[in-house]
């Protein structure tokens, strides 16, 4: 039974949900491709399946950092893998090579594998799979899209009878579709699971203060591993220099860093030498660390699918953990002037669009989670998830309806035409060619708004937006129309009410439990001699157990060795090396 093997090698008694039916699936030689949310065990889906059928499964990753990390976890379970990548001495990448099927998994590259000649040199090696991890690289309408993974459809070509399995966590439905597209798999099962992360704390503030928020937010949180994302290599350091001066263990990661420098980096806050990352969103997408307890985001991520994607690194373990972004509407500017600068216009105008649509989400008064989900397709039935800043803090909100009824009456006397910088500039007063070009500075809205600068009424019409009282519509240029809704307000003074400004924060679902597990002593001790036993073996901690499993094991306590196999993460490997050392803690401490 695959069960047998999922206990021995990973150490768990059952499977997660839709694990077993990718693992069937490709067992029994179909196509695949999953949708599963960061934490689900994706990896697990196809490590499984090649370790128990003859031959080496070929895995497409992005990143070195991620291909080095899952093959150093497979390694310590005891299963044999290896990374054929840039920084592998030649002499150990031409000794995989020669030794191609006596390997389980092989990671490598998309460039890699794509290099001329590589396959050829490969010779005729049994392969069991293909699979391509964060297969949404390769869509042009995804948010991280990369173009040599457009090349990946020759593999299906070259290999057209090895099973092909397809992974992300994140994705809409014109992504999934395209992803099937060009990867030319074959009548495949899709999978496309539940996106919420309901042990993820969800909370969107404006920022006023940056850096203090910051420091407030992560002063209680000094035990905890975190990670935050500024938008520029420049905010990243002037950041990590403030953080440092002001005491915080923490570490800085940039693409202007060098390769060494930046692996150091990355090194300490793995093994938990430092707690703390500061880094652009070139930090993540590689990370193999299940207890990062805390996401912040110091401005505005591109996109719903980045944003989902970057806290989706925080908790993978399933335990309690908080994210906080702050924003401003100078975020969305800077964004744009970087989207502008896309050449290709079908992706431009893509890029705009997400921009936009995440910017009006940031404005929301609803629960986060029901609107983040509602964006991937799928149905929140609750409109309190007591897990977010929408659903406990106390605010103040301001009735907008007046203001409201003169942005949508600008949009109307424009002929719904027209994007949303010239309304801004018509509502404002300004004095620009175009305004005179169409005359709307003869319109009875010309200069309604000029009291408000053009951030603030940006950030009413976003606030519309958000409501459904605008839309923006699709196309190479954008524009903003009226809905359904808009008449209500225009013709039956339907109340409009828009967030102003936080009262109080309170303590959210996540945030109650979390204190609970803090205080279990035993867990803290035996973080402690995993740490011991991380550091003498030269791996990152999480390599030897992760929290949930230390957590378990303070819950059952286990006083002999058929005990601690019940623990979960123990598989025949870890049993062997750790049991003596966990149990005489426990013994001590229990």
């Amino acid at each position: 039974m695959i069960e047998n093997s999922l206990k021995q090698y990973f150490g768990f008694d059952t499977f997660r949900p839709f694990q077993k039916q990718i693992v069937d699936a490709m067992l029994e030689g179909q196509d695949v491709m999953a949708i599963l949310p960061t934490g689900s065990g994706k990896s697990l889906c196809y490590q499984l399946p090649a370790i128990v059928t003859e031959g080496t499964a070929i895995v497409i990753s992005p990143l070195i950092a991620l291909m080095e990390d899952q093959v150093k976890s497979l390694q310590a379970m005891g299963i044999k893998a290896a990374y054929i990548n840039s920084q592998l001495p030649w002499a150990d990448q031409r000794d995989i090579m020669a030794n191609f099927n006596q390997y389980d998994l092989i990671y490598l590259a998309p460039e890699r594998i794509l290099k001329e000649g590589f396959l050829e040199a490969l010779g005729t090696p049994k392969i069991s799979f293909l699979i391509i991890d964060e297969a949404h690289c390769i869509s042009q309408w995804g948010h991280a899209f990369r173009p040599e993974y457009r090349q990946l459809s020759i593999l299906k070509a070259k290999f057209p009878n090895v099973p092909t399995a397809a992974f992300t966590a994140t994705a809409t439905h014109a992504v999934i579709e395209d992803m099937k597209l060009q990867l030319n798999l074959n009548n495949p099962l899709t999978i496309v699971g539940s996106f919420d992360r309901p042990n993820l704390s969800i909370r969107i503030i404006p920022r006023e203060n940056g850096t203090a928020q910051l420091v407030s937010f992560i002063q209680d949180r000094k035990n905890d591993s975190g990670i935050i994302y500024t938008t520029t290599r420049d905010g990243v350091d002037k950041l990590y220099e403030l953080l440092s001066k002001k005491g915080f263990s923490v570490q800085r990661y940039h693409a202007g860093m060098s390769d060494i420098d930046r692996q150091n980096s990355q090194k300490r806050f793995l093994s938990d030498d430092s707690r703390l990352m500061v880094a652009t969103i070139a930090f993540g997408m590689g990370v193999h660390k299940p207890d990062v307890r805390y996401i912040v985001h110091m401005d505005l991520p591109k996109s719903m699918e980045g944003y989902y994607q970057e806290i989706g690194r925080a908790g993978r373990d399933g335990l309690p953990s908080d994210c906080l972004m702050l924003f401003g509407t100078q975020d969305y500017l800077m964004q744009k002037r970087m989207v502008d600068d896309t050449e290709d216009p079908t992706i431009k105008v893509n890029m705009l669009r997400r921009l936009e649509q995440f910017f009006a989400f940031c404005h929301s008064t609803t629960c986060r989670r029901k609107e983040i989900l509602h964006y991937f397709g799928e149905n929140y039935p609750h409109n309190n998830c007591k897990n977010c800043d929408n659903c406990v803090d106390e605010v103040i909100t301001e009735d907008a309806t007046v203001m409201a009824q003169k942005i949508l009456s600008c949009v109307y006397r424009m002929k719904q035409r027209f994007g949303i910088n010239l309304v801004v500039d018509v509502l404002n007063g300004a004095q620009t060619q175009q305004i005179t070009q169409y005359q709307f500075n003869n319109l009875s809205t010309y200069g309604l708004l000029k009291e408000l600068n053009k951030l603030e009424i940006r950030h009413y019409i976003f606030s519309l937006i958000n409501q459904n009282y605008l839309k923006i519509t699709e196309g190479q240029y954008p524009v903003l129309q009226l809905t359904d809704d808009s008449w209500k307000v225009l013709k039956e003074n339907k109340k409009v009410d828009i967030r102003k400004k936080i009262i109080s924060i309170k303590k959210t679902k996540t945030a109650k439990i979390k204190a609970k597990i803090e205080s279990n002593p035993l867990f803290l001790k035996l973080k402690e001699v995993r740490k011991q036993i991380a550091d003498k073996a030269g791996i990152a901690p999480f390599m030897v157990f992760h929290d949930k499993h230390l957590l378990h094991m303070s819950e059952i306590k286990p006083k002999s060795l058929s005990e601690f196999r019940e623990v979960q993460g123990v598989g025949d490997q870890k049993l062997q090396k750790y049991a003596a050392l966990f149990l005489e803690v426990i013994q001590k401490n229990g």
